[in-house]
């Protein structure tokens, strides 16, 4: 008869999910959610089965009622039913304990599934799931990532077209040493200089006269200094030679104020070596002007602008 009964709970259970006792209480089952345990790892959600001392589903006694019922080998089901209840609580329910065959055991109000019946109501087991973590694109990054690389572009881009001589001064920078040259002197045999790689330290320097750009020079003999100057960031220089030593800018100045007593040449530092310039204006238009006027006289020159 336990065993009856016991498939009888156990049916019961399994399917509408309650089944009460009259005297006692009822049992119903309930669902547990999912728990993750790591980042990876979840608990899979399960049924377990708990005690109500309140009345929840059919009576074990009506259902019992409609088995008999079923059988047809009673004239009074109900009452039957009721005997065959008592007889079999008689028997399973002690203090503080009822026992269901092939379903589980109540102790104190908590009921603890029988192995079986657990995996009938959860047949996927209570072992941990390990889950795949999806590896998502990440648009916002990448997004930024072309943001800033489209700006980079842009604006090397606009730094060309504003400053195209610097430009060009760094593309001269990059060709190898060559031995010196001055257009208007054969005597000085340095090699010219690559473009500085550090910035020069300011210094002043004297604003030659207007009528310097026109050609037209005073009627003095000019001395060449011998002690070099710093360019002037920003500002535009007439290169009539680079050379590796100051003793040679000089002689090469020198040789120049020779040639034309009235030309006029400074000496500047240019990186590691020295650059002998006739002449220098904040303005490309008047070295270009000068470079033209005294093209004859002295071929070969170019304009540097300083940074």
């Amino acid at each position: 008869m336990e065993e009856q009964i016991g498939r009888l709970v156990g049916n019961l259970l399994a399917g509408v999910g309650e089944v009460y006792f009259p005297g006692v209480g009822s049992l119903y089952t309930e669902r547990q959610g999912a728990k993750r345990l790591s980042r990876r790892t979840v608990l899979p959600p399960c049924r377990t089965v708990a005690f109500t001392s309140q009345q929840r589903g059919v009576s074990l006694v009506d259902e019992i009622a409609r088995v008999l019922l079923e059988s047809g080998e009673y004239e009074d089901p109900e009452a039957e039913a009721q005997a065959v209840y008592e007889r079999w609580i008689e028997r399973v329910h002690q203090v503080n304990l009822l026992t269901v065959e092939g379903v589980g055991e109540l102790k104190f109000k908590n009921f603890i599934l029988d192995e079986a019946f657990d995996l009938r109501l959860n047949p996927q087991g209570h072992e941990p799931v390990r889950i795949r973590v999806q590896r998502r694109f990440d648009w916002p990054l990448w997004v930024g990532v072309a943001a800033i690389l489209v700006a980079v572009v842009y604006g090397g881009r606009e730094f060309l077209l504003l400053y195209p001589e610097e430009t060009e001064t760094a593309a001269v920078a990059e060709v190898p040493a060559a031995p010196d040259s001055l257009p208007v002197a054969g005597g000085a045999t340095d090699a010219l200089a690559e473009t500085p790689a550090v910035e020069l330290p300011k210094a002043e320097e004297p604003v030659l006269p207007a009528d310097a750009v026109s050609g037209t020079m005073p009627e003095q003999k000019y001395e060449v200094s011998e002690t070099p100057m710093a360019l002037l960031p920003g500002r535009h220089y007439v290169v009539l030679g680079v050379f590796s030593t100051p003793e040679n800018a000089v002689r090469a100045a020198q040789e120049a104020v020779a040639k034309d007593s009235v030309f006029r040449c400074r000496i500047y530092y240019f990186g590691k070596k020295y650059m002998v310039s006739p002449f220098s204006s904040d303005e490309v238009a008047m070295c270009t002007n000068f470079i033209r006027e005294q093209g004859d006289v002295f071929s070969g020159m170019w304009t540097y602008t300083a940074r």
